[in-house]
């Protein structure tokens, strides 16, 4: 069997997927199911390393222009659960510009962040270097958030009952990804079609492995006992977009055309992120 034509269930459903696409770096399938996308890891020749070139380099935009509008929603998120001290786990926090905000809004939050890029001590908060799913927590978590991490990740349901496992009964997860659903993406396939494959090149790229549709990433909340509660809107900050750095033409084009997609989809009320407030239905034992 052609290798990048074998049949894969869908990470998210376990639906049977089809073959969608091989790209530069990656060959994509797709779920008819809940309309989820994603990469045969096979297809990938250098995997993604997430060395401190990902944070300094390849992605400096985005680790210099954080979300804010998000970070004020979060906030106040924390502020309506009513308690005195919250306790708020950031999984994959990367330069751990969400709990500094949060710190600097309220010392009165208990906030802890992991990653892989390790982080210096700051006061008020406890960063640990490691990886979620094999790190041992001693406690659990009013709030757990995960930012933009959960297209980096294989196992998507290992993931994302990880974030349950952690959040105390009743607790809240906030989780937020791409939306495979958006605008964006949907005139990058196009345009791909038409022979204009880098704009699809880019946002399928090797380190995002899982694209979730609106439908996809409702259904991994509900199947991992997590009642959604709110789909906020935000939108992803101009600023933080890491355009070709090699081409100034094409870097004016893009960014020209990013102007006019993110308008249409604020007046359409669609976002190329997508964000979900969920609460905990039960307490599975912390491990």
């Amino acid at each position: 069997m052609d290798i990048d034509k074998k049949k894969l269930d869908c990470p998210v459903c376990n639906h049977e997927a089809r073959y969608y696409n091989k790209l530069k770096e990656v060959t994509l399938y797709y779920c008819n199911h809940c309309q989820h996308r994603f990469t045969d890891v096979e297809s990938i020749q250098n995997k993604e390393t997430y060395s401190q070139d990902y944070f300094e380099e390849k992605h400096s935009n985005w680790f210099a222009h954080p979300n804010f509008q998000l970070f004020d929603y979060i906030f106040d998120r924390i502020k309506s659960t009513g308690l005195s001290n919250p306790s708020v786990l950031d999984a994959g926090c990367g330069n751990g510009d969400l709990l500094k905000y949060l710190h600097q809004r309220s010392s009165n939050i208990k906030l802890t962040g992991i990653d892989y890029h390790k982080n210096s001590s700051e006061e008020g908060i406890n960063f640990l270097c490691g990886d979620i799913l094999h790190t041992q927590f001693n406690e659990q978590y009013d709030l757990v958030i995960s930012l933009a991490v959960i297209e980096h990740v294989l196992d998507v349901q290992a993931y994302i009952l990880r974030l349950n496992e952690l959040c105390k009964n009743k607790g809240l997860v906030i989780t937020m990804t791409i939306n495979d659903s958006s605008l964006v993406y949907g005139v990058a396939r196009t345009m791909y079609n038409f022979g204009m494959k880098t704009p699809m090149e880019r946002l399928y790229d090797k380190h995002h492995l899982n694209h979730f549709s609106k439908n996809s990433f409702a259904c991994l909340h509900k199947k991992n006992s997590l009642d959604i509660i709110e789909k906020p809107f935000t939108q992803w900050p101009m600023q933080s977009v890491d355009f070709p750095k090699n081409n100034v033409l094409m870097k004016i084009i893009y960014k020209l055309a990013l102007v006019v997609l993110f308008a249409s989809e604020k007046l359409l009320g669609k976002s190329i992120l997508q964000t979900i407030t969920a609460r905990k239905k039960r307490l599975p034992n912390p491990s």
